[in-house]
């Protein structure tokens, strides 16, 4: 009896421990959000006098500069069209991919599927200079359909990945009913597989919705007009130019730019959870 009390102690403690541990580091990571979002109601000269303290009078006016003077708003127009187009494109070829190389026998089946997930592995930096030259000569750079393509090709193959992670889970006798019902593949990729893969895409669309709408590099280097810049290329010229020394507005940009991942993310939190944990554990 006293061993299980001791145990259970043991136990209690160590959750004890644990939720500490778990409130500090939550406290570590939210609490430069908090500030920023505090600074973005501030002006300068508050910031200066009480960096620490909440805004006395609190005013919308860094808001109003960096959605305007500091074109943040054009950005998010730019972002949104690039993220929403690309994952739009994503979520119809990869989960055909994916089905057609997990699913369809057909020669080099292997091969295919080992070509299509092996961009996977590929570090951004070694594309950069040949997929610079392939956009010049197709005339896309500095739009944003070159960006779009761009982000659709680097993204695919995780998007793959992922979808035949849930695929390969499908139960074959699921396939081969429908086969004896007398169904094609397509039909059976229509009417059964793709309405099962229907949370699954949903999570690969908003994966892949924050990783474009927080790239930085391709959007730096395929970029030339302010007018096309996204949200991340937008946001270093807005702090390096003459808003530099505007700190208040800064933070009220950098505000602007985070709220569409942190809304979309608190929204889908559980299913970003649950796809990730079903990709890493098959549950």
């Amino acid at each position: 009896m006293d061993r299980r009390r001791g145990a259970l102690l043991r136990r209690r403690l160590r959750l004890v421990i644990l939720g500490i541990v778990l409130a500090l580091i939550s406290a570590i990571m939210i609490y430069p959000l908090l500030w920023t979002v505090s600074t973005s109601f501030k002006t300068n000269r508050e910031l200066f006098l009480d960096p620490w303290g909440l805004p006395s009078n609190p005013t919308l006016e860094n808001y109003i500069k960096a959605l305007e003077r500091g074109n943040m708003g054009i950005a998010v127009v730019n972002s949104l069209i690039v993220s929403l187009s690309s994952i739009a494109l994503i979520s119809i070829i990869a989960p055909l991919a994916a089905y057609a190389t997990s699913r369809v026998e057909f020669r080099l089946r292997t091969l295919v599927s080992n070509l299509l997930i092996a961009g996977f592995f590929i570090a951004p930096h070694a594309v950069l200079v040949p997929l610079l030259l392939l956009l010049r000569d197709l005339g896309l750079i500095d739009t944003h359909l070159g960006l779009i393509l761009s982000y659709v090709g680097w993204n695919l193959p995780f998007a793959i990945l992922f979808m035949k992670a849930f695929f390969v889970s499908v139960p074959q006798t699921i396939q081969d009913s429908a086969k004896v019902d007398g169904l094609s593949n397509y039909s059976i990729y229509t009417k059964i597989m793709l309405p099962l893969a229907l949370p699954t895409i949903l999570t690969v669309a908003i994966i892949t919705f924050i990783g474009v709408w927080n790239d930085f590099l391709f959007a730096f280097v395929f970029l030339r007009s302010p007018s096309n810049f996204t949200v991340p290329i937008n946001l270093l010229n807005f702090t390096t130019g003459r808003y530099g020394n505007d700190y208040v507005a800064q933070s009220a940009a950098v505000i602007i730019s985070a709220i569409p991942t942190i809304v979309l993310y608190t929204v889908f939190a559980e299913k970003i959870r649950r796809g990730v944990s079903f990709m890493a554990f098959g549950r």
